[in-house]
């Protein structure tokens, strides 16, 4: 696998902007009508920044990155049969389930990681590297919402966002975590619930407090239960609450109107 952060001379953990100005500084170096310069140089220059620009592409490059032990040869060692032999141990059980997401082996994943949900000896984040360990738990999460079972990706995913905000690990790619955890809320559980249920996911969801349009986009729905409900007090305050944090998210002049019209 081509090493793109070193084709573009910055650290894996470099940020969008960083990644932008080296490629802007090395393709003025690297560019074919520049004295000793070549095009195979500036097609992988051009390579590396199409793949790190993009959070998708750049999270799968960095997925095939994960520093585990992988099955390198054609011997006859099987590391899989290897790590099963061991799962008296957590060390192995973890290390079996990011093995199993990293080889289409997801069921197995999720089986597994099924059977050790809770038990802190057996948290990802003790065998691998911290921003490893949340990547692989939200590809987990990401294989339960396949699996019908939404009420467990956002368990992982509210314990994700903590991690998060206590220590930094997904770096650049926070946004698109952001991103899935709203649409999680809003439409991959939320629009399933009765209307009881859901306000107490999104209380539950603001609680997290995971970044100032989320937020806004969870009392404009606050807002919208409440006033189908006949809520209007509580309509009007969980608007202005949204307004605060984003004044001009679609939809909030609609709901004020309808809600002080009726309070």
């Amino acid at each position: 696998m081509p090493d793109h952060y070193a084709t573009l001379g910055v650290q894996p953990e470099a940020s969008l902007r960083e990644i932008k100005s080296a490629f802007r500084a090395r393709a003025k170096l690297k560019h074919p009508d520049r004295s000793g310069s070549d095009d195979e140089a500036m097609r992988l220059l051009l390579e590396a920044y199409r793949v790190l620009s993009d959070p998708e592409s750049r999270r799968a490059y960095d997925r095939g990155r994960l520093r585990i032990v992988r099955q390198a040869d054609t011997s006859s060692f099987d590391y899989h049969e290897w790590l099963m032999e061991r799962l008296d141990e957590p060390e192995y059980i973890a290390k079996l389930i990011v093995y199993d997401l990293l080889h289409k082996r997801e069921d197995e994943a999720v089986r597994l990681y099924d059977s050790v949900r809770g038990r802190q000896d057996a948290r990802l984040e003790r065998f691998f590297e911290r921003p490893e360990a949340m990547d692989a738990e939200f590809c987990l999460a990401e294989e339960y919402v396949v699996r019908a079972r939404a009420m467990d990706a956002f368990e992982i995913m509210s314990k994700l966002i903590l991690m998060e905000q206590k220590k930094p690990g997904f770096g650049y790619f926070y946004d698109v975590v952001l991103q899935r955890f709203r649409r999680l809320v809003l439409e991959d559980i939320g629009r399933n619930l009765e209307a009881s249920d859901e306000l107490a996911l999104l209380k539950r969801a603001l609680a997290l407090h995971s970044s100032a349009d989320n937020d806004a986009q969870f009392f404009r729905r606050q807002a919208e239960l409440y006033v189908k409900g006949g809520r209007m007090l509580e309509a009007i305050e969980a608007i202005a609450k949204a307004q605060a944090l984003k004044p001009r998210l679609p939809g909030l002049r609609a709901l004020s109107r309808r809600a002080s019209a009726w309070a």
